[in-house]
This record gives structure tokens, C-alpha cells and sequence, in this order.
């Protein structure tokens, strides 16, 4: 089977990302969160990560940012960039974290979008890790944590650094982690 095969059977993948190798299971499906809670054996309820194949995608499921703040969208996806987003009346209840927000990204490498249209619908990402262990930061080093998992290299070279992760919320976007992604990004 290839990786959107999988995904679609309900199984979690191994995935090179561009930021971090990740364990990735298909969003729309029931109990896909739950198996990665499971894998992770992390007993933390917040929602996972979402990964869209575009923008418009993202709005699709979020209330649309203003002005500047689409502006800053607009030039950093796809790219490193995990942002918070309040949801809107469409979003699935188990993506939407407490206080009502969605952590969303647009993805740098290319053949991982490729998969996200052919899915039609976003994933849950997590870093590739047990609960309390540091990330995994290449797909051999996160094969050999999850050797149960099918895994599927997209020939890109991750830098092996977590995206950075602004809430885009408020008036000011607020960054809440540095990492691979400037923020904000040049003009």
C-alpha cells in the first residue's frame, strides 16, 4: 500500500516532514487521535498538530485572520510555521483545543501536500516520540522507535528542528516557540 492507502485503512505512518519526522494519521478519521495518544502513550488530551495542503484549506476550518495577519500567512506557507488559529463553525471538535483554537501548518515539502490533496482532507502530526523522550530528528532514528510503523520517505531532507509555533489569535501574533522559521518572516 502507499502512504495515502494506509492513511485511509486508519493505520498512523512514519513520515519525514520539513521540520521534524512525524508519526501521521488521517484527521476525518474516528480514533486516529486516539492511536497516536496510544503510540506516544501520552495521557494529554489537547488536539494534534494539523497539516493542509494550502492556505485555503487552512480557511476552510479557521476564522479568516485580518489584514496584516493574512499578509504574514500568505508569505510564510508553505513553510515552518505551526500557527494558532481560532476555529470556525466547520472544524471537527476533536481538532479544536481548549480556548478554541486550531494549530495548523502548511508544509514545506512539496511531496507531502501532493498527499494532502490526493487525501482531501488534513492530518494529525506529531513529533515521532514517546511522552517524555525528545523527537526523533531523522526518519532512520524514528524507524527504529516505531519498527511496527509502515513508514514513507518523501526525499526531502528535514533539518531535524521543530517549526516554530506563533498564536495568531489576538492583535499581535504572539510567538510561542522559535524554531526552524524566522517570525516574522522577511518582507
Amino acid at each position: 500500500m502507499n502512504a495515502g492507502e494506509t492513511l485511509r485503512a486508519g493505520k498512523v505512518i512514519l513520515l519525514d516532514t520539513d521540520t521534524l519526522p512525524g508519526l501521521h494519521a488521517l484527521a476525518t478519521l474516528p480514533g486516529a487521535a486516539q492511536s497516536l495518544r496510544e503510540l506516544k502513550g501520552s495521557a494529554d488530551r489537547r488536539p494534534f498538530l494539523l497539516l493542509f495542503p494550502s492556505l485555503e484549506a487552512v480557511l476552510r476550518h479557521t476564522v479568516r485572520p485580518k489584514g496584516e495577519t493574512l499578509d504574514l500567512l500568505r508569505r510564510t506557507w508553505p513553510g515552518a510555521l505551526t500557527a494558532l488559529l481560532s476555529a470556525n463553525a466547520s472544524a471537527p471538535q476533536q481538532w479544536i483545543a481548549e480556548g478554541g483554537s486550531i494549530a495548523a501548518r502548511v508544509p514545506a515539502c512539496a511531496p507531502l501536500r501532493a498527499l494532502l490533496e490526493e487525501l482531501d482532507a488534513p492530518l494529525f502530526s506529531t513529533s515521532a516520540n514517546r511522552a517524555g523522550e525528545a523527537p526523533a530528528t531523522s526518519l532512520k532514528e524514528a524507524r527504529a522507535r516505531f519498527p511496527q510503523l509502515a513508514f514513507f520517505a518523501l526525499g526531502e531532507a528535514a533539518p531535524g528542528v521543530a517549526s516554530t509555533l506563533v498564536d495568531l489569535r489576538g492583535e499581535r501574533p504572539k510567538v510561542l516557540r522559535r524554531g526552524y522559521l524566522a517570525w516574522p518572516p522577511p518582507a
